[in-house]
């Protein structure tokens, strides 16, 4: 694809003034690396696909892939000649809510100052980068896309996407830092809680990628692959988390320039809860601010999670959303008997073995990420909560340092079960405990509470000596470390005479 002209104007391009349907398309569009029909093009600072462009006719287009401007959101007519939507007349028309196309003379288009910012640089690498690895154009995206969708519903879980990506890197495919998950729930979350999620076709709204948002997964996945990259390097810890120090020396290696009174206010301002530790999430939204200021600061599935990110995404989105859609409300009388039914299973050889059988369908003594993801749909519904499903699944791996891979062997099956259930119960619980930033990290007095709503209260003393036990640093305990912690506790019979 040939180089952008040089523009001779402005070098971003500001949409704004859409009300209703497709209002997303209002945003600011910086200059693409490439040129689409010998013009330049621009691409949405929000880490979305959203493309501005000419159809190499009689159009500017506003669309989620650079095509022929076919299928788009919005059009302006272009005079012969015309290099950028700023030369053109208007006005633009946009598709309505009942399928027709009417001019709105509300939207405008206007010059911008380009974002020069270093994280504004690595956005725009993305589309480069896809383009690398052939998920740019469109005969690729099908082709792979049916490959996920092996069964052809149209809908894929995020189990199922996990294994694209660990089958894809395998087999050398993509690159290996493209196989990270904290990245990878990051790009599911964002693909399935986007501002686009079936916007124009009524899908969308659940836990499942469908078709329309596969572009928008996978250029979440470059992007939160290589924040995660950057974030590991700023981490010489090795700990998953910042401090101030390791975020000033590692801004200045990426070439943001920040005094020691400049960089401590910009950490304060990430560090919410001011725990003196940065997360990843919290690393991510960070950058998304820097990137595009304008966009909504709570609408962060990074941040926002669990049934709080439910409740926020109906009151933002209304009729589009219906309550089918969303994880059901839970109560303790839910958990305490599916409770005791996984500890009878875990105390009987016969049951457990019974499903493991039904689990690991071909004898073959493991099994993986998406048939746990299966048997949790039919069997547990509810514990269908994928970022519980998917800690629970890291954990049970990572346990047995002899088993180096990521598949759940046979004797991992009780340690699994154990696992999937308190993580999720915990999960659901941090939702109401959590309460100083919603960071899933516990100060001693969330902990105390914790502990008492898990069926396991501890006097002050004895609390105070499992905090400390816990938490690395004395000032919190993290969500992985409390339910391992309560996991083994409350069944500690998942973890003792493995299933053989």
């Amino acid at each position: 694809m040939p180089l952008a002209p040089k523009p001779s104007g402005p070098t971003a391009i500001k949409i704004s003034g859409r009300k209703g349907k497709n209002e997303f398309i209002n945003d600011t569009y910086e200059p693409m690396q490439v040129a689409h029909n010998d013009r330049s093009c621009w691409v949405a600072r929000d880490v979305a696909p959203r493309y501005l462009f000419n159809t190499g006719k009689t159009r500017w287009v506003i669309s989620n892939q650079l095509d022929d401007g076919a299928r788009c959101w919005a059009f302006l007519g272009a005079p012969k000649g015309s290099t950028d939507p700023l030369s053109c007349p208007g006005p633009w028309t946009c598709a309505q809510e009942d399928g027709s196309w009417q001019a709105d003379p509300a939207v405008k288009c206007s010059p911008a100052a380009p974002n020069a910012d270093k994280f504004m640089q690595l956005r725009l690498s993305l589309d480069a980068d896809m383009k690398q690895y052939g998920l740019i154009e469109l005969e690729s995206l099908k082709a792979l896309w049916r490959k996920l969708d092996y069964n052809g519903n149209n809908v894929v879980s995020l189990a199922e996407i996990d294994k694209l990506v660990v089958e894809m890197v395998a087999a050398g495919t993509w690159p290996e830092w493209l196989n990270n998950k904290p990245a990878l729930m990051r790009a599911y979350k964002a693909a399935v809680y986007s501002k686009e999620s079936g916007a124009e076709q009524g899908s969308g709204n659940d836990e499942y990628v469908h078709k329309s948002q596969f572009h928008a997964l996978l250029l979440n996945l470059f992007w939160y692959n290589k924040l995660f990259q950057i974030f590991e390097e700023v981490d010489t810890g090795h700990d998953r988390r910042i401090d101030c120090s390791e975020f000033q020396t590692g801004m200045a290696a990426l070439g943001l320039k920040m005094s020691q009174d400049e960089a401590k206010k910009e950490f304060d301002s990430i560090d919410g809860n001011h725990g003196g530790q940065v997360l990843f999430v919290e690393f991510c939204a960070w950058v998304r601010k820097r990137v595009n200021p304008d966009a909504n600061p709570n609408f962060d599935p990074d941040i926002v999670a669990g049934e709080d990110c439910n409740q926020y995404m109906r009151k933002s989105r209304g009729d589009l959303v219906t309550h089918e859609h969303f994880i059901s409300k839970k109560c303790f009388a839910d958990f305490d008997a599916l409770e005791a039914q996984i500890k009878d299973i875990v105390a009987d050889n016969t049951k457990l073995l019974a499903l493991w059988t039904r689990l690991d369908f071909d004898g073959n003594h493991i099994v993986s990420l998406a048939e746990i993801d299966k048997l949790v749909v039919e069997a547990y519904p509810l514990l269908n909560h994928k970022p519980a499903l998917m800690r629970a699944y890291k954990k049970t791996i990572t346990t047995d340092s002899q088993d180096k891979d990521d598949w759940v062997h046979k004797k991992e099956f009780k340690a699994l079960l154990a696992n999937l259930f308190y993580f999720n119960k915990i999960f659901w619980i941090f939702s109401v405990v959590d309460t100083e930033g919603k960071d899933r990290r516990l100060s001693f007095d969330e902990f105390k509470q914790c502990m008492i709503l898990c069926n396991c209260p501890l006097d002050p003393a004895t609390a105070n000596q499992q905090f400390k036990k816990i938490a690395k640093n004395g000032n919190h305990v993290l969500f992985d470390q409390f339910c391992a912690f309560v996991t083994s506790s409350q069944c500690p019979q998942a973890f003792t005479n493995v299933l053989a």
